[in-house]
């Protein structure tokens, strides 16, 4: 491929010109012909880019947003395909009528994944002598451990009588679709519990919360055509499922299960980790070193009181059901982790993409293992930005690129430092992990930098987040913050304060009335505090405001796509795509304008919220689970299909996974799944159960 050679410069440029058109330089100014020259030189820059832009246009992988159904028409596809499904429509149309290519063509039109089931392998069959196919004349093998384990579930391999209706038909096809993605943390440590009580015993999630184990999923693509196809196993091993006990005896082969006082899996078992492959459960490491699998056995491990330890003294046990690990007496923490657990859509640290910026004038690296040049806590980050900072000209400062950046490198818990505050010499700063680091910041964060913006991306914070007030900007993207442990915060005088959020987790908000909004995009803001818990209802947390005043004047809010869990009360609102699932209040309605929303309740009498359009206060929502970090976060139901889920302005569901187009997608999916099913077959979609609610 060959590179473009940079564009000449206007004094270039003149030199080419002839001499008698040269003019001569103005003291102390520039020549008016390279003035002349540069503005000359922009405008054919610009048209250069539009020529290259034209033939980018012209392919599904490179053309901009707007061209993709233009190039979709022209393949009979309508104005609703996108990008990866126009781009694999010609492969997917030579392979239609099979399973495999109906399943590619769930993942192209939802980005989900789906297992499709064929109704004349999972019906009973009279047995015809002259000819006998394939024996289909036993409903269940009592015997066979793993088919009574799959009873009920997408992978049932169990025969039934003919139905007339759905899937127990030889004529019926069923695509089911999980609503969920698996994320993977990736050498991620552990949250211990209070050593002095529970020596030994770790919460594998960063924030020290129940988390059960997911699975692997196969390589979730599209097999184009000449590249290899998707290996199939059509067991749980294909779909982001929960690891629980059923799944992992359900997976089991003869002899790879040990029972006893915990379980046992052999190297033989599907979900064994090979040595230095990539685990497809779990993979353990402690200060001693990495725990190979056969010294892993799965038990129970709960929260509090005793527990069995495991038979030696260098093995592990894993509790797969609530994600805590107990250590044996012969093994030391720190405990670090690489497992997967699901989330409903891109909102929070574990779904963040944030890549660090290679324009940035001072890079600080933080990890707890150390190195040269590299911080080991944010105290030492903060004063080595600092120090790297001297000598460089603030006036060289580009708006929206970070001067500073300091990079997370590792999944590590990080102390938070001291209230940060200073006059830092150069203005725009960023903490970030990037992707498939997954760090935590333990502790009350407070800044305070005078004059300076600040983004937080990508990371978990157990503890509040408070912004001072000589900041002048706080921006957030892809950041967890545990709503029981701590909110958002602003001091009460910042009246010059940039505050906005975009995908993250927040809890309560408090603001006061300042010149600029609080801006949130696709965020959820969690007052309910409810905790959740693997075994058994959610931890009832004290309800609190999802956003209020810190003290004397609410905020004014601007609000996209986002979901409130607790009364909102500010001084204006303007929202769209919303669900203020607890109700709005605010002081003056006269400003602003809340769209294609859910009220909720009225919070005063009479009601007092700004003008609405299209907004409604009935029915209410049905969201799959209102525990902090379950897998159906507040995500709503999808089936039976409920009107939230087609009230947004563009006809996709309200709240903080507007963007994921979940119900939408799937219903595009069921408009379209006759085209891959051979005629005279009856083809339907499911939506697989939410395992954790």
């Amino acid at each position: 491929m060959t590179q473009t050679p940079p564009p000449p410069n206007a004094d270039q440029i003149a030199r080419l010109l002839p001499s008698a058109l040269r003019d001569a330089a103005e003291p102390g100014g520039p020549r008016l012909l390279d003035a002349l020259l540069a503005a000359v030189d922009r405008q054919r820059l610009l048209l250069t880019d539009d020529i290259r832009r034209a033939y980018d246009d012209l392919f599904i992988d490179s053309c901009a947003d707007w061209a993709v159904p233009y190039i979709g028409a022209l393949l009979g596809l309508g104005p609703d395909a996108e990008r990866l499904e126009v781009a694999h429509a010609v492969a997917l149309r030579r392979r239609k009528g099979t399973p495999a290519a109906l399943e590619d063509f769930a993942f192209a039109v939802t980005g989900l994944i789906a297992r499709v089931g064929e109704g004349w392998q999972t019906t009973l069959w009279a047995q015809r002598l002259g000819h006998p196919p394939p024996p289909r004349t036993a409903s269940l093998d009592l015997r066979d451990r793993a088919s009574l384990r799959r009873l009920g579930t997408p992978f049932e391999r169990s025969r039934r009588g003919v139905r007339p209706a759905g899937p127990w038909t030889p004529r019926a096809v069923t695509a089911v679709v999980w609503p969920w993605s698996v994320r993977q943390l990736v050498d991620t440590e552990a949250a211990p519990f209070d050593q002095s009580t529970l020596k030994g015993r770790f919460a594998l999630h960063p924030l020290g919360i129940a988390a059960p184990l997911y699975l692997r999923p196969r390589e979730a693509r599209v097999a184009s055509e000449g590249a290899d196809p998707v290996n199939r196993t059509g067991d749980e091993a294909d779909a982001p499922t929960r690891a629980t006990y059923r799944v992992l005896e359900a997976l089991a082969g003869p002899g790879d299960i040990t029972y006893g006082e915990s379980l046992t899996l052999s190297a033989d078992h599907p979900l064994a980790t090979p040595p230095g492959a990539e685990p497809p459960l779990i993979a353990l490491s402690t200060k001693e070193g990495p725990v190979p699998w056969e010294r892993l056995r799965f038990g129970s491990v709960p929260a509090t009181g005793t527990v069995t330890a495991p038979p030696a003294e260098t093995q592990v046990l894993v509790d797969a059901q609530r994600g805590f690990v107990q250590l044996g007496s012969g093994l030391n923490g720190p405990v670090w982790a690489t497992w997967y657990r699901a989330v409903p859509g891109r909102v929070g640290a574990l779904a963040a993409l944030a890549d660090a910026a290679p324009a940035a004038r001072v890079v600080v690296e933080v990890s707890t293992a150390g190195g040269p040049g590299i911080a080991t806590n944010l105290t030492d980050a903060f004063q080595l930005a600092e120090a790297r900072s001297a000598g460089l000209a603030p006036e060289e400062s580009v708006a929206g690129a970070p001067d500073v950046e300091i990079r997370l490198l590792a999944g590590d818990r990080l102390a938070a430092p001291p209230a940060q505050s200073f006059t830092p010499r150069l203005p725009h700063w960023r903490i970030v992990a990037p992707p498939l680091v997954t760090p935590v910041v333990v502790g009350d964060l407070g800044l305070d930098l005078a004059g300076a913006h600040i983004s937080l991306e990508g990371f978990f914070l157990k503890g509040s987040l408070t912004a001072g007030e000589h900041l002048a900007g706080l921006h957030l993207e892809g950041l967890t913050m545990d709503p029981g442990a701590g909110g958002l915060r602003t001091h009460r005088d910042a009246w010059e304060l940039a505050l906005s959020a975009t995908r993250c987790v927040l809890g309560p908000v408090r603001a006061e009335l300042s010149v600029r909004p609080v801006e949130l995009t696709e965020c959820v803001v969690d007052g309910r505090l409810r905790r959740f818990r693997a075994c058994g209802p959610a931890d009832q947390g004290v309800p609190t405001d999802a956003v209020g005043a810190v003290n004397r004047f609410g905020p004014v809010l601007h609000a996209d796509s986002v979901t409130f869990a607790g009364p909102v009360r500010a001084d204006a609102v303007d929202a769209r795509d919303c669900v203020f699932a607890d109700g709005v209040d605010v002081v003056q309605q006269q400003e602003g304008c809340i769209r294609t929303s859910y009220l909720g309740r009225e919070l005063s009498t009479p009601a007092r919220h700004p003008a609405t359009y299209r907004s409604r206060t009935e029915p209410a929502p049905a969201f799959v689970s209102d525990a902090f970090e379950s897998s159906g976060y507040y995500c709503l139901e999808l089936e039976p299909e409920h009107p939230l889920l087609s009230a947004a302005g563009d006809g996709g569901e309200v709240g903080a996974y507007h963007r994921t187009r979940r119900a939408s997608r799937i219903r595009r999916l069921r408009r379209r799944i006759g085209e891959f099913t051979p005629l005279g077959l009856t083809a339907e979609v499911s939506v697989a159960p939410w395992e954790e609610r």
